[in-house]
Order: structure tokens, then sequence, then C-alpha cells
């Protein structure tokens, strides 16, 4: 992996594993660097992925290419203790680097991961949806989001093992937006699924502002739209970068055709960068209370 972590939490900021990153953020001090038992000098930090202990080679010691990290395998002195159960899913794991996340396994108790996961959804859901609809180049009513928010809560879809605050706001929308319907929501004209939508049978748009238009049906016709999301996979390339990707669609029910598909690449950077940016003037609150309003504690 090519980045690492601090703090043990899944707000907490990401650092690229380089000799000057390590020097300047850790000072090399414990537990960042130890003695280990056969009195070899070792470095460490937390696995951005999983949260488990990794060992960072190359930061001190000059090697032969970049330079990584790989995890422990065992608890380390000052770091978090090693939990078994996160690394079995995590992406950075050797045997998941080239492995499809598997949808018909669940956790199947609530712990403080899932918790961590969950209230980061309710705090920040504005910013998901923004980068949801930014990536669809759509724009969902209010009433839109508070359905697509209940399927994810209704089916405990923050229970699906490889949800991480990296792929948060595209699992998001996997799981809640599948089968939703798209008639009223808006588009961005111009846009490819603007340009594919407006010109299919049966389809009219009703130019709003801002750039984005109200999809309904001509007069005389009924539309049978629906959003739809499959093939969540993911690899590490070179041993260093999760690209992850799903599958976007919108199917015709009517003529069981499917009339808009797209690939979706999860950006690694885009939500955590938001986070952590001062931008509380930008906060959306109509969408911050459909979270509020929808999302009782999870214990």
């Amino acid at each position: 992996m090519k980045y690492f972590k601090i703090r043990a939490a899944r707000t907490a900021k990401r650092y690229k594993i380089t000799p000057f990153e390590f020097l300047e953020i850790t000072k090399r001090k414990f537990p960042f660097e130890q003695v280990t038992e056969h009195g070899k000098l070792s470095q460490y930090g937390i696995c951005p992925s999983c949260l488990n202990p990794i060992q960072l080679i190359g930061v001190v010691k000059e090697i032969d290419g970049t330079p990584y990290g790989k995890h422990t395998g065992k608890n380390i002195k000052g770091l978090p203790e090693w939990n078994q159960r996160k690394y079995q899913y995590c992406p950075f794991a050797v045997r998941n680097i080239r492995r499809t996340p598997n949808e018909d396994e669940w956790l199947t108790e609530i712990d403080e991961g899932v918790i961590e996961l969950y209230n980061l959804l309710k705090e920040q859901f504005d910013r998901i949806v923004y980068i949801i609809e930014k990536e669809l180049n759509f724009r969902g009513s209010n009433a839109f989001w508070v359905k697509v928010l209940n399927q994810y809560l209704i089916n405990k879809d923050y229970l699906y093992p490889w949800l991480t605050e990296v792929n948060l706001p595209y699992i998001f929308a996997y799981f809640g937006m599948t089968h939703q319907k798209v008639y009223k929501q808006k588009f961005l004209i111009g846009s490819d699924i603007y340009n594919t939508l407006s010109s299919y049978q049966g389809v009219e748009f009703i130019i709003s502002e801002n750039r984005y238009a109200q999809l309904v049906n001509q007069k005389g016709s009924f539309l049978n739209l629906f959003f739809r999301f499959i093939k969540h996979t993911y690899k590490v390339s070179n041993g260093e970068a999760i690209i992850e990707s799903m599958m976007f669609y919108i199917d015709d029910r009517t003529t069981g055709k499917t009339i808009y598909e797209k690939q979706i690449e999860f950006s690694e950077t885009f939500f955590m960068n938001m986070i952590n940016k001062d931008n509380s003037n930008k906060r959306q609150q109509r969408l911050m209370n459909i979270a509020d309003k929808n999302m009782p504690a999870l214990k």
C-alpha cells in the first residue's frame, strides 16, 4: 500500500509512504519507530483501510523500488490491537488483492467500525449526495434521497463488509439507488446521460435553473425507467493503489432494454479531501436534515 495513517479513525488523514512524509509526520517517535526483540529498528503506521498495524518498508533504510506498507499480522506496542475480522475484508490483504467482493457475504454484528461508518454517512450526508450527483450528472429531489436512504437502512447495507470511508458515497448509491425511479429527477444539460435520455422515446425534459432539466414523460406516454448498479469490483494496482469501480445502468422495465450504462471508477481521495477541508459554508442543510430525521443512533 502507498498510504498510512497515524490515527485509527475513518476520518484520519492519509499520508503517502515516503521517507520525507514519515520523518515529517512521525519524527521517528514511538510507536512509529521501535526496536524489535531482535534489536532491529522497524517503522510502523496504521493501514488506511482496515486500521490494523502495518510495517513501513523503505522509509528509513533505502530499498530497491518504492517504499510501501504491509500488514504486521500481530499486535505492535502503542498501535491499535490487531483485528483479524477487519483484515479479512481489507483490500490490501494478500488474499483479496485480486478478489471480487462477494455481495452475499455480510457482517452479522454491529461493531465500532460499522457504527463509525454509519455515523460518517449521517454527518456527511450532504457531501455524499454531492459526490454521487456530480459523478452521475444528475440531481435528486429531497423525496428521492429520503427513499434512497430508507432503502439503504431497511436492508442494513451498512453491514456490507467491503464498506470503507473511501467508497462510502459510491456504495451508498450502489445499494440505495438501485431500483429507484428516474422519473422527475434532474440531469445536467449536455451531459452523456442527458443526451441519451433526451433521445429516448417518450422522454421529455423541462428546463430548470442552473443548467439542469427535469425528466418527465411526453404527453400520452408512460415512463418506466429505473436506476441499477452491479459489479462492485476492486483491484490493487502494483500492491499500492486501490482501483474500485461499479457498473451503472438505466433500464426501461416496459421494454426490458438497458438504455444507458457507464462504468464508474471510485476516487480514492475525493470524499476524504472534502471532509478535511473547511467548507462549512457550503453544507446543504436540507440534506443534513434528511439524515438527522431518518438515521437513529446505531447500537
